[in-house]
């Protein structure tokens, strides 16, 4: 059964491993089986066994790569246009005068 002081105890020690996991003092296998112990500590019955891991697994986790998204050249088209006109204008201005 959890009680509020068991509880406190396994907080800080879930903040503390957090903290350790955080700078690197082990990977996120360690991490997940410390933590497992410690919220079976807490809770005082067993879950369902996880799948075994792979280490490399473990190492491997990275972000997914974000698709390549297609450059819009419209506002670049518009800006070259909007560049020739003006220019278009200041010789037709300088030919008047």
């Amino acid at each position: 059964m959890t009680t509020g002081d068991l509880e406190s105890q396994c907080a800080a020690e879930l903040r503390e491993l957090a903290r350790q996991y955080c700078d690197g003092v082990f990977n996120k296998g360690e991490y997940r089986r410390r933590r497992r112990e410690i919220l079976l500590r807490c809770v005082g019955q067993d879950f369902d066994p996880l799948p075994p891991q792979d280490e490399e697994d473990d190492m491997q986790d990275d972000p997914p790569a974000r698709p390549a998204q297609p450059r819009d050249w419209l506002p670049h088209i518009m800006v070259g246009v909007t560049l020739m006109v003006a220019a278009m204008m200041g010789y037709l201005i300088y030919s008047l005068s």
